[in-house]
């Protein structure tokens, strides 16, 4: 199964992808518009991956992700 890993690293947002042969790319944020942004290039395929997310962003990903920012 592929991953989206979301966690901050260093004060950066980070979302690691790990493809079904456990490949990861990692790519870094300096703002939570930027991670919003990278969010919102996986909305066509966000539903193929499991969606881990580190305590201190859940929050902040989950409303993201519920929100019609997001859904339209």
């Amino acid at each position: 199964m592929k991953t989206l890993k979301i966690y901050k690293d260093n004060n950066e947002f980070v979302i690691e992808r790990v493809n079904e042969f456990n490949h990861a790319t990692k790519r870094t944020y300096i703002s939570e518009e930027g991670l919003k942004e990278a969010l919102q290039s996986y909305k066509p395929v966000i539903e193929e991956y499991e969606i881990e997310v580190s305590k201190e962003l859940w929050a902040f990903v989950i409303n993201y992700l519920g929100n019609r920012e997001f859904q339209d």
